[in-house]
This record gives structure tokens, sequence and C-alpha cells, in this order.
């Protein structure tokens, strides 16, 4: 009988478990159709027009540092010897496969590369963010990932739909599944968005989530390779990324004891640096800040979930000098490893962000 009661209890457990994870993909499958509605092309195309009728200005003019985390040197030589040439859209029109918002791309527009992400300057005000190959064993891939699976049209459009069936005719099993995972991560990237969207509408930067055609010149001879990838862009930003400000990464003279349980990291922050910043600025910043803290550790707290927000992910911006989140990646909380050792891994950003906040002399 004990043993049958033990049985009873586990089993509503992973019931109610399995009813959380169900509500909580209806709840974010109603969500992103909602963001996919307000963002139709229509509106991305309205909300993008000015920057891209706006020559993206030299780098050398702007008060920014546009490099990101930077490959190993075959990486970069390899950008230079075989660089993306350009890129397309691809949509359905007419019943097929069709091409369209030609964004050239040259060597020098290569700025970086993020964990997931490849990212070029285009030649007007945008930036481009296409998708890195990754195993599907990466943790990205965690309890989000299967929601999209088991809901794609929750996820992806119509005639994403549409178009992944169109491109699969006549092609292997092997060939479908791997096109399919790559249509699965464009929701997946849509569903991270809407997720922290939804939470900080004001701080989310606008992202337009769609399917791409990279074209890679070949390294012998004419051509191009071509590629299908999850791509987004997003209007290009002048301002700094949180780790120009700050130097997230170095631990505070402190004994062992105090290293181990009560990490403290040290900041460089000068305000003269950037003009005479008024202090309802600095209270605007700060409550900002708040916020984006306050949100991630309810999301870990209520949904096991890691807001990865390190400082290459937020900027803020010159000289409005506003927070600004442009990379939305969540995580599965077993999957996020710690890197400071805190009892749980989101406190790793809390504690950059608090330490922060703190280097303001606010309070």
């Amino acid at each position: 009988m004990k043993f049958r009661d033990i049985a009873n209890r586990v089993r509503n457990r992973i019931r109610k478990a399995g009813t959380g994870i169900t509500n909580r993909g209806k709840e974010a499958g109603r969500s992103v159709r909602s963001i996919m509605e307000t963002f139709s092309d229509e509106w991305i195309e309205a909300a993008f027009r000015k920057a891209r009728e706006t020559i993206a200005p030299e780098r050398d003019f702007l008060p920014a540092d546009f490099q990101l985390r930077q490959s190993y040197w075959p990486r970069r030589l390899y950008e230079r010897a075989v660089p993306v040439s350009h890129v397309f859209r691809l949509g359905m029109r007419y019943k097929r496969d069709y091409l369209e918002d030609f964004m050239p791309i040259s060597p020098e527009h290569y700025i970086g590369r993020g964990s997931y992400k490849f990212v070029y300057s285009l030649p007007w005000k945008m930036v481009l963010k296409i998708s890195r190959r990754v195993l599907p064993s990466d943790p990205i891939f965690g309890s989000l990932f299967r929601e999209v699976d088991a809901r794609p049209e929750d996820f992806l459009s119509q005639e994403e739909l549409n178009l992944y069936e169109y491109l699969c005719r006549g092609k292997g099993r092997g060939r479908r599944n791997r096109l399919w995972f790559q249509f699965l991560r464009l929701g997946l990237e849509r569903y991270h968005y809407a997720k922290v969207r939804e939470a900080l509408p004001d701080l989310v930067l606008p992202t337009r989530f769609f399917m791409g055609v990279r074209y890679r010149k070949k390294l012998f001879g004419s051509g191009h390779h071509e590629s299908i990838r999850p791509m987004d862009s997003q209007i290009m930003l002048v301002g700094k990324h949180l780790k120009e400000f700050a130097s997230a990464a170095v631990h505070s003279k402190q004994n062992a004891v105090m290293r181990k349980f009560f990490p403290k990291y040290d900041f460089e922050f000068d305000v003269g640096r950037f003009g005479q910043i008024k202090k309802k600025v600095l209270v605007k910043i700060t409550e900002d800040f708040r916020r984006l803290i306050e949100y991630t550790e309810r999301l870990a707290r209520e949904e096991k979930l890691i807001l990865d927000i390190h400082t290459e992910n937020l900027i803020i911006t010159l000289p409005e000098f506003e927070l600004k989140i442009f990379d939305f990646h969540l995580f599965d909380e077993h999957l996020y490893e710690s890197t400071a050792g805190l009892a749980s891994p989101e406190q790793d950003h809390v504690a950059v962000l608090e330490r922060f906040v703190e280097s303001l002399g606010l309070y």
C-alpha cells in the first residue's frame, strides 16, 4: 500500500508538470501569434523604412565599439577568403520559393559572432544576424524547443509551413529532417523573443525573424555556396555594450571563503567620458535595470528558465542613455551552467547587473 501511495504521488506530479508545460505552450502560442500579427511584414517595413533609407555611417565616426567576441584567426581568415556576398529573404510566392529583400555584404561588414549567430552590418543602418550551425544536443534546445516542435503552427506562419513543404519536394528523409530543424529553430527564436518582449516591451529592440538564403563565395572558381538559415534583422543602434562600461569578469580582491560564497566584481564606470548626464536619466536607466533584474529572477523562480543577459547582449544607447536588449535566448535552468559558482545560474547575471547599478552611485 505504501509503495502504491508513493507511485500515485509521483504519477500526480508528472501529470501536473505535463499540464503546466501544455498550458505554458498554449499561452506562448497565443503570444507568438499576437507577435506575428503585430509585427507583420507591413509593420516591419514601416518601422525599418527610415533605417533602410539611411546610409550606415562609417565605423570610425560611430561613438561605439561594434566588435563582438571574435572568432579565432582561422575563422577570421575564412571570412576574408570566402566572404558572405549577399543574403536574400526566402518566402513563398506564386506557388513556389521566392527570393526578396536583397542584402549585400562585403568582408568589412563582418562584426563578429555571438554564441549562436554571426553578425554583419548592412550598407544601411541595420544589422543582420545569421544563425550558426549547432548540434541538436545544444543546451538551447530544451523544453521551449519541444513546445515549438509539438505545435509548429503556433510559431511559424502558414506561408513558412507551405515553404517548408515545397522545399522538401523530392528530398530524402535526412535532408527533410535537417531542413525542418532549421524551421523549428526559427520558431524557437520567435518564442524567446515573444516571452521577453511581453514582459519588457520598451527595453526590447524590435526584431524581424525570417528564413533566409546566405550566399558565400566559393574558394576556387566563380559562383557561390547557398545555405538556408534562420536569420533576424534589427536597426543599428549607436551606443555602448554594457561590457564597455564594466569589467564584469574581474573578481574583487577577496579571501577564498568570501570569493566562494559572496563573490564581488570590480567595475569601472566613468560618466564623464560620455558628456554631462542628468540625474533623472541615470535614475531612469537604474529603474530599467531593476526591472530587468526582477524579470530575470521571476523567470528563474517561476518557470525555471534562464535569460541569457551577458554584457554583450545589453546596449546603452547614446546620446539618449537608454537600456536596450538585443538578444533574447532562454535556457532551462538544469541545462545552463553557472560560471561563478552561485546558488542558482541566473545570479551570475544578476550579480553583474547589481554591481553596475551600484557603480552609478545613486543609492
